[in-house]
């Protein structure tokens, strides 16, 4: 395999270019680092533009075995030297290799709509102005295992496609939909007009979470622990429910509590 040693070769400078969110957003492709994470995107049939790997990968067999399952897979891997990787990759220490990907992130209605058994009634979580990208991961993450029907994030929040979210979202890049930039006032119409129950975190509420029926079609709303959900979103909400304090402290880390409502409307739905 022919090994890649230029700067300007066009997958190269393109895979770089990935590093700054307005190409991105221009090109609507984001980056794929790392072993663990193109696993994920190979099991899950990610789309990929193409592979870009180091001779590093190959001096483990999981490296292997993994470059091997992205050839028989159809996907275009292509070699490139360590010094290219290391410009190319957004760690500290490249993981060798690393994918071109198109964004897979859905508009608004497309998302409301999304149906299926596992999603009955449906349950979307709700990122309002989440500005941390490892809470945006975690929370992605978290709502892929509490069997959440998708993402929804107002405008302010981090990039889901930024690879801090990618890496902390741990594969659900490539299994729950995300819908991105949404006005709070709009996306309270929106919600409404679906006939969800709009549930917000707001640490003031009169109820805890566990006192408020999580059992209709839903969606969960969580702030940034700055500045909360919005005023918009406030007003539009069918409950506000808190999660209760007991130590000295004045609030929680926004992926815990979007944990904590998730697992809980979980847990009421399974009747446990």
């Amino acid at each position: 395999m022919a090994l890649i040693t230029s700067p300007n070769n066009r997958y190269v400078k393109l895979a770089r270019s990935l590093q700054d969110r307005s190409w991105r957003e221009k090109r609507g492709l984001y980056l794929i680092e790392g072993i663990h994470l193109l696993e994920e995107a190979l099991q899950a049939g990610t789309s990929l533009e193409v592979v870009l790997h180091s001779p590093r990968i190959f001096t483990t067999s999981r490296g292997e075995k993994l470059v091997a399952g992205l050839q028989r897979a159809g996907y275009q891997c292509l070699a490139v030297t360590e010094e290219l990787m290391a410009g190319i990759s957004t760690t500290m220490t490249p993981p060798g290799i690393v994918a071109v990907a198109p964004m897979q992130a859905k508009n608004l209605a497309e998302l409301l709509a999304v149906t299926s058994p596992l999603h009955s009634p449906p349950l979307f979580i709700i990122a309002a102005g989440i500005q941390d990208p490892g809470n945006l991961g975690t929370i992605w993450r978290t709502a892929l295992g509490a069997g959440a029907t998708g993402l929804i994030l107002t405008r302010g929040c981090v990039d889901p496609y930024n690879p801090k979210v990618v890496r902390s979202a741990m594969g659900a890049t490539f299994r729950l939909p995300v819908a991105g930039g949404v006005e709070p006032a709009l996306l309270a119409r929106k919600l409404q007009d679906a006939g969800l129950k709009l549930v917000v975190a707001d640490v003031g509420a009169p109820l805890t979470l566990w006192q408020v029926d999580l059992r209709p079609p839903l969606a969960l709303i969580v702030g940034s622990e700055n500045h909360g959900p919005g005023p918009e979103l406030l007003a539009a909400a069918t409950e506000r429910v808190g999660i209760p304090l007991v130590g000295p402290v004045d609030s929680l880390n926004a992926a815990v509590a979007a944990a904590l409502l998730l697992y809980e409307a979980l847990r009421q739905r399974q009747g446990v």
